[in-house]
């Protein structure tokens, strides 16, 4: 009878871990493909000579109506990156309270985004000054590092490949 107990308080505590796992796994994905997408926009932005077609911080003239051609750009990459902002701070929140192998990483990211953001202000208040738009670009590298390494380990957790 007692063994039948602990199989079953065994069983259950092993489903809700492996839910928890899978929320981790999600959070982290989200937050990875949304930093992706945030990139690649900033990048664009850079290569195209467009840093400053929105020189106002945090909102374009527009506010927050639908931007016209000459915002559009920086409007999309300052939206999406209020969003990953958001999942990733989650993801780091979530991490503390329910997923510890992947704490480190995950709070580390939540750090990093927090800085990603300051440089992100100066980087237009100083109309693109070429060492915080370097700083500004190689924070982002080390950003979707730290997101990478929380997805790895969430899927690797989510796997069954070590404990939560």
């Amino acid at each position: 009878m007692l063994r039948l107990i602990i199989a079953s308080l065994k069983s259950s505590y092993v489903a809700q871990q492996r839910i928890l796992t899978n929320k981790m796994l999600w959070f982290s994905f989200v937050s990875l493909v949304l930093l992706y997408g945030v990139m690649l926009i900033g990048i664009y932005i850079t290569a195209s000579h467009q840093g400053l077609s929105c020189p106002d911080w945090p909102l374009c003239p527009n506010g927050f109506n639908f931007p016209p051609p000459k915002y559009f750009f920086e409007h999309v990459h300052r939206l999406l990156a209020a969003i990953t902002t958001g999942v990733i701070l989650t993801s780091a929140f979530y991490s503390v309270k329910k997923a510890k192998n992947v704490r480190t990483t995950a709070v580390a990211a939540g750090i990093i985004i927090s800085v990603q953001i300051f440089l992100g202000i100066l980087v237009i208040n100083k109309r693109l000054e070429a060492l915080l738009v370097a700083t500004h670009l190689s924070t982002g590298v080390l950003l979707f590092a730290m997101t990478l390494m929380t997805f790895l380990s969430s899927y690797r957790l989510a796997n069954g490949n070590s404990k939560i």
